[in-house]
């Protein structure tokens, strides 16, 4: 979802960097933007230099790698020609195992020899995405999304935007350094500490600096949209949005002047109030769903209701997934009640 920036949120500037350019936000922290393909039509990484204080050669350490698709080689091509200054790569930093922060981690790390930085939940998800690569949807994943009211047409549509998706996907890195929540590492010559969160991804890692005060925030915290927080077959029994909200906690106490570098977006000042924004916003979306379910309906009936521009861009499968993770959330907090026809079809009602 789209949320208006509030006055209490100001960007640090409203111009992002072009394909193959590079942005200094702060003391050698740099930005720089590629293009998706995709309709979330671009993805940030952040550089630092590496090297100067060692005496090794310089280089770089990127946070994320972005999607493996040719408008994404470009503009890494146009930054190791131009801004990266025929300086390495030495290390990648993963925020999370998502094909646009990932699909380029293995090829950049043939390419430099580097190391990658990643919690071992998301490093493991990685591979796992990467395994299934070219398998169609089998009979557990239809008789899941099948239950919650789509059609067999739809299981189709559903299972070859994923086999879409799962192509920009380069083979993983067989090895990585595990990041944990509340460890702290010296990047860029300064120190930053690693807040793991959940809900977007299983073990998602935002990286805050004390020096300049910065949050590096990947999809935990962006400034306009809010990340998707989805029930996906896999684990369909999931509570993401209960993961979610119980992670943003550990983002209060960073100090109120905090630059938030999102890994969609703009950067901006105003941490506590986007915090403030996304909370109400999901506890926005429970009402509005409640507001239908007098009656038992399907998750999938119901995500046409709420999410209807998304069906009409043919982005169901995610509003699917993030109907089923308030839902899910309801029946934590007890205003929702599971009901299972003979059939097995799932339906929702309030209680």
């Amino acid at each position: 979802m789209d949320l208006t920036t509030s006055r209490e949120i100001e960007l640090l500037t409203d111009v992002p960097p072009e394909p193959g350019e590079l942005v200094e936000v702060a003391s050698n922290l740099y930005w720089a933007r590629l293009p998706l393909p995709i309709r979330l039509n671009h993805v940030n990484l952040w550089f630092m230099r590496e090297g100067q204080e060692s005496g090794q050669r310089e280089g770089w350490l990127v946070v994320d790698a972005g999607l493996d698709a040719p408008r994404c080689r470009d503009a890494w091509e146009k930054l190791i020609a131009g801004p990266l200054e025929g300086r390495p790569v030495r290390r990648m930093v993963l925020t999370h195992g998502h094909p646009d922060h990932v699909g380029l981690a293995g090829w950049l790390a043939e390419r430099f020899d580097c190391t990658l930085h990643a919690t071992r939940t998301e490093w493991l998800f990685a591979h796992w995405r990467r395994e299934r690569q070219g398998r169609a949807f089998g009979r557990p994943m239809q008789r899941f999304l099948m239950a919650h009211g789509l059609s067999t047409e739809m299981v189709t549509r559903f299972a070859a935007q994923d086999a879409a998706i799962e192509r920009g996907e380069f083979p993983v890195p067989e090895q990585h350094i595990r990041l944990r929540h509340g460890a702290r590492h010296e990047f860029g010559g300064h120190e930053f500490q690693v807040i793991v969160g959940s809900g977007h991804a299983d073990e998602h890692a935002s990286f805050f600096r004390a020096q300049g005060r910065v949050l590096i925030a990947g999809d935990q915290i962006l400034q306009r949209i809010t990340p998707v927080v989805g029930v996906f077959g896999h684990e369909p029994k999931a509570d993401p949005l209960s993961d979610y909200l119980g992670s943003l906690p550990r983002f209060d106490a960073l100090p109120k002047d905090t630059l938030v570098l999102p890994s969609h977006g703009l950067p901006f000042h105003g941490l506590h109030a986007r915090l403030e924004q996304l909370r109400a916003h999901h506890e926005e979306r429970l009402a509005e769903l409640l507001s239908h379910m007098r009656e038992p309906r399907s998750a999938f009936a119901l995500a046409t209701l709420i999410f209807e521009r998304a069906m009409q861009e043919d982005q169901g499968r995610f509003a699917l997934a993030e109907t089923l993770a308030h839902l899910h959330y309801g029946e934590t907090i007890g205003v929702v009640e599971r009901l299972i026809q003979g059939d097995g079809a799932v339906r929702f009602v309030r209680l």
